[in-house]
Formats: C-alpha cells, sequence, structure tokens
C-alpha cells in the first residue's frame, strides 16, 4: 500500500476510516487514551495494544513505516525500569528478587514499573494509531465540527504548521553535519544523545527566526485575532464531510465503553493490578509463589 508523507506522519493513500467522520477519529483517540490511566491489570493495557495494530493492519498502514518507533518504546521501558530498580534507593522492607551488579530488584518495584510501563505503551500505539491514519486536515475538520472556537483551531494549524517546519529542519541540520563528514554509524548511543542534545541551540535559532517569518506573513495578510466575532465564518471543508448514522453509533459505542470502564472500575473495583494475571505470573517468577 503506498503510504502519503504529512506533517504528522505517514499515512495511507487509500483506507477503510477515512469513511469514518474525522470527529469520530479524534473522540477515539481522547477517549480510549484514557483508558490505560484507569485501567491498572496489564493484560487489559495488552489488549488495546493488540486492538491499535489491528485498526493498523485495517486501515491498510504499511507497518514497515512503525520501526521508527521501536526504540523509542525499548528506550522508555528501560528508562522506567531503571529509574524504579537502579534508582529507586534501597529499601529494606520490600522483597529482593534478586541482585545484578550489586544493586537489589526489588519484587515491588519491578511490578511497578511494569504498572508504569503498560499503561504507558498503549498511548504510544494509539497515538501512532492516529498519525498513522489522520491527516492535519482531519484533526482541523474534527475541531471546527465540534464547534471550538476559530482561535483555537487557528492555534492548532499553526502548531501543526510548525511541527513540520521543525521536522524540516532537524533535517537541514542533519544534512549539513552529514556534509561536513559526520557520520553517526557505530557510535555509541550516549554519543548520540549527547550530538543529539548539540541539536537543540540551531533548532531553537531557527524556530525563533521561524516563527517571526510566520507573524510578519500574518500580519502581512491583515489578520487579527481580536475581529468581529459575531461574524459567522464560512466553513467550506465542513462540507465535504458528513456525518453519518454510523459515525453517531460509533460515537455512543465509544462513550458508552468508557462509561462502563468507569462503573467497572470504580463501582465494581475491577481491572485492578491486585486481580490481575500479570501480578500472579510476576510473583510466581520473582518470588517462587512465597507470600
Amino acid at each position: 500500500m503506498k503510504m502519503n508523507k504529512t506533517i504528522l506522519g505517514y499515512v495511507p493513500e487509500e483506507s477503510p476510516l477515512y469513511r469514518i467522520h474525522p470527529f469520530v477519529r479524534v473522540f477515539f483517540l481522547l477517549v480510549v487514551s484514557l483508558f490505560p490511566m484507569l485501567i491498572n491489570a496489564p493484560e487489559w493495557n495488552l489488549a488495546i495494544i493488540v486492538l491499535a495494530i489491528f485498526l493498523l493492519k485495517y486501515s491498510r498502514v504499511n507497518l514497515s513505516t512503525l520501526k521508527i518507533y521501536v526504540p523509542v518504546s525499548l528506550s522508555m521501558g528501560f528508562l522506567i525500569l531503571l529509574s524504579h530498580t537502579v534508582l529507586g534507593g534501597i529499601h529494606p522492607e520490600f522483597y529482593v528478587s534478586f541482585k545484578l551488579f550489586g544493586f537489589p530488584f526489588y519484587y515491588e518495584r519491578i511490578v511497578a514499573a511494569v504498572d508504569v510501563y503498560t499503561r504507558v505503551l498503549p498511548m504510544i500505539f494509539l497515538t501512532v494509531l492516529f498519525l498513522s491514519t489522520s491527516r492535519e486536515r482531519d484533526m482541523l475538520v474534527a475541531m471546527r465540527w465540534a464547534h471550538v472556537p476559530f482561535v483555537v483551531t487557528y492555534l492548532v494549524a499553526m502548531a501543526l504548521r510548525s511541527v513540520g517546519m521543525v521536522i524540516e529542519d532537524f533535517s537541514i541540520v542533519r544534512q549539513a553535519e552529514k556534509a561536513r563528514g559526520f557520520d553517526p554509524q557505530g557510535k555509541s548511543i550516549a554519543y548520540k544523545l549527547r550530538q543529539f542534545v548539540m541539536y537543540i541551540i540551531p533548532l531553537f535559532a531557527l524556530a525563533l527566526r521561524r516563527s517571526d517569518e510566520f507573524a510578519n506573513a500574518i500580519v502581512a495578510r491583515g489578520y487579527s485575532f481580536t475581529g468581529l466575532r459575531e461574524v459567522k465564518r464560512p466553513d467550506y471543508i465542513l462540507t465535504q464531510y458528513r456525518f453519518r448514522v454510523r459515525d453517531g453509533l460509533l460515537v455512543a459505542i465509544i462513550s458508552l465503553s468508557l462509561v462502563g470502564v468507569l462503573i467497572i472500575r470504580f463501582g465494581l473495583g475491577g481491572l485492578t493490578l491486585e486481580g490481575s494475571l500479570t501480578l500472579q505470573w510476576l510473583e510466581l517468577w520473582l518470588k517462587g509463589g512465597a507470600a
């Protein structure tokens, strides 16, 4: 499937999800992204990841383009585990599962790291799903359909445009370094991190220059945030998208799913870490079934 480059990422040229109204897709992202914060059971958060992968496949997204997110996911998991174990301090009251290079790895801290990571990972997959199936225009259409104030929509549009500018500037800096003989291949991770920090200075200077150019362009076109607010602005782009019955049904299903999760979590006391299968497996593996 051919993928098109947008400001947000790579999206398929044709996808079944394009038949769904943009507001439904944005609403799905906002609501389902709340689930990992409400659900403590890791297996249910992993089920959200499976759902996201299924939707990516159904949307005809070329999964090979997602490999750029693998280092981010793995490094984030490593940092979470490191901060909860090695950098978590000494806790005599905790159960020591094992020691590595003299550092005690506590069972309670490992469980906490798994809990945090299995909450963050679904958010990453859902964000990747949204960026891989939505164009920047879809987000603006969703906001305009929801009658978000025009000023807010305009600010979001400028922010999205700025993201594209930053990515372009970053590419320019990288190409300039390569033209001067810099080759990151074979370098250590620590060296690459130091080099990445050095990018911040030229990128910040370029961002200031871009912002000034952007502001001058707005002023040159006579735009002002304070104007005739009572005048209804034309929304031609909304005429290209129809909110159908199936879109309303999807919004209702997503809303009911959120209500159901809230009832199960806070009303019935379910979806907790204490009653999860993952905790039982970790206890058997790290404590040998010891109480």
